[in-house]
C-alpha cells in the first residue's frame, strides 16, 4: 500500500502575508521601550534600568521577526521536515525488515500474508523470507513517493518564495532545505521581504500623517526597529556558523581522516583488503561532503557578514537621525531611503547556490546534517 500523499495540496487559501497588524504593534511596543531607555539609569541593582528596557525590546523584537514569517512558508517547510522523517523512518523499518529476514524459512510469501490488505497487518503475519520481500519492496516504494513528495514540495516552495520577490530554483530550495542553517537561511530571506514591505507601508503613513510629528516619529522610531531586527539576525547567524556549525564539521572531518589512516593501517598489516577499502572509499566521500558543506554555510556566512558590516551603520544612523526628526515631511523622505537600503541589504546576502554532484552525495549531506543535529 502506497503511503498518503497529502503534502502536494497546501490549501489553496493560505495566506501568502505576513500577520501585519501583530507586527505593528510588536513594533510600536518595541519603540516605546527604545524612548524609555532615554529616561532610565545605565544601571541599576533594583528599579528598572535600561538593561531592562533593552531586554523589552529584543523580546517585541523577537516577536516582530515570528511575526513577520509568512504562514504557508512555515506550513511547506513544516512539511517537508515531515516528509523526510518518514523517509528515515521507513529506511529503519527497511534495515529491521532485513534483519528479521535472515532469520525467517527461506520459502515464498505466505497464504496468510498475501492476503493481509496492509502493510501494518502484513508485519505481524509475516513469518517467511518471501513474506519479508514482500515488506521491504513494499516499504522502497514508499520512500521512491516520498521522494517525489520532497520534489513537489521544492517546487512549490521555489515558486512560492518568488511570490515574494526571492529568486531560488528548486535545486538551491533543496540545498538549504538539507543543510543544518538552511532554515535560518530562508527566515532571513522571508523577513527581509517582509520588512520591505512593511517600510514601504510606514512611508504611506507617514507621508498621509501630514504634519502630524508624533505619528511621523513613531514610523520612523519603527523603521529603527527593522533595522535593529536586521542585525539581530544576521549577527545570531554568524555566531551560529563560527560557533556550532563549522566546529562540527571540523570534528566530523577529522573522524574521517583518522578512520582513513586506521584503514590504511590495517591493510598493510594483512586486514580484509576489500572491506577496509570500501571504509576508504565511504570516508572519503564523506570527506568531500564536509568541504563542500563547509562551503556552503562560510560563503553563506561571509556573504551575511558583508551585508551586517553595512546594517550596523545604517542602524546607528537611522538611531541618530530619530533622536533628531523635526518634520513629518523629512521622515518620509528617510524611510523611503530606509526601503531601498533594506532592497540593497538583501541582495547582499542573497543565498548561496551549489548542487550536489550526484545522489550519494546529496545523501552524505543529509546524513551530516542528522549527525549535527543530534549532537545539539
Amino acid at each position: 500500500m502506497s503511503p498518503l500523499l497529502t503534502t502536494t495540496a497546501i490549501a489553496a487559501d493560505d495566506s501568502m502575508n505576513f500577520d501585519q497588524p501583530e507586527a505593528f504593534a510588536t513594533l510600536k511596543k518595541a519603540v516605546g521601550y527604545f524612548d524609555e531607555m532615554e529616561t532610565l539609569p545605565e544601571d541599576t541593582w533594583i528599579s528598572r534600568d535600561q538593561n531592562s528596557a533593552r531586554a523589552d525590546m529584543d523580546d517585541m523584537i523577537k516577536e516582530a521577526m515570528e511575526a513577520l514569517d509568512v504562514p504557508q512558508l512555515t506550513q511547506l517547510r513544516s512539511t517537508y521536515r515531515k516528509v523526510e522523517d518518514k523517509i528515515s523512518e521507513t529506511r529503519q523499518q527497511i534495515s529491521e525488515l532485513k534483519e528479521k529476514r535472515i532469520l525467517a524459512p527461506d520459502t515464498d510469501v505466505s497464504t496468510l500474508t498475501r492476503f493481509t490488505p496492509t502493510e501494518t497487518l502484513r508485519e505481524f503475519t509475516a513469518s517467511t523470507r518471501g513474506d519479508y520481500d514482500l515488506l521491504i519492496e513494499a516499504h522502497k516504494k514508499n520512500i521512491v513517493a516520498y521522494q517525489g513528495e520532497l520534489k513537489t514540495l521544492e517546487g512549490t516552495l521555489a515558486a512560492r518564495l518568488k511570490d515574494i520577490g526571492i529568486q531560488l530554483t528548486p535545486a538551491q530550495v533543496q540545498v538549504w532545505l538539507s543543510s543544518v542553517v538552511g532554515d535560518d537561511v530562508l527566515d532571513m530571506s522571508v523577513v527581509f521581504a517582509s520588512i520591505k514591505s512593511v517600510a514601504q507601508q510606514l512611508a504611506e503613513l507617514t507621508r498621509d500623517s501630514g504634519e502630524n510629528l508624533e505619528y511621523a516619529r513613531r514610523y520612523y522610531g519603527m523603521v529603527v526597529m527593522l533595522h535593529r531586527m536586521i542585525v539581530t539576525m544576521q549577527e545570531d547567524f554568524i555566531t551560529r556558523v563560527n560557533d556550532e556549525v563549522l566546529p562540527k564539521l571540523k570534528g566530523f572531518a577529522a573522524e574521517a581522516e583518522a578512520t582513513t589512516r586506521d584503514a590504511r593501517s590495517l591493510i598493510k598489516q594483512g586486514g580484509q583488503r576489500e572491506s577496509l577499502e570500501n571504509n576508504i572509499r565511504a570516508n572519503a566521500l564523506t570527506l568531500k561532503t564536509i568541504t563542500l558543506y563547509r562551503t556552503l554555510v562560510s560563503e553563506q556566512r561571509d556573504r551575511v557578514k558583508q551585508s551586517l558590516s553595512q546594517s550596523q551603520r545604517e542602524l546607528a544612523v537611522a538611531t541618530n537621525t530619530y533622536r533628531t526628526v523635526k518634520l513629518s515631511a523629512h521622515v518620509a523622505d528617510l524611510i523611503r531611503h530606509g526601503v531601498k537600503t533594506f532592497d540593497t541589504l538583501a541582495e547582499l546576502q542573497v543565498p548561496v547556490a551549489i548542487s550536489f554532484q550526484n545522489s550519494a552525495m546529496r545523501e552524505e549531506f543529509r546524513k551530516l546534517t542528522e549527525r549535527m543535529q543530534q549532537a545539539k
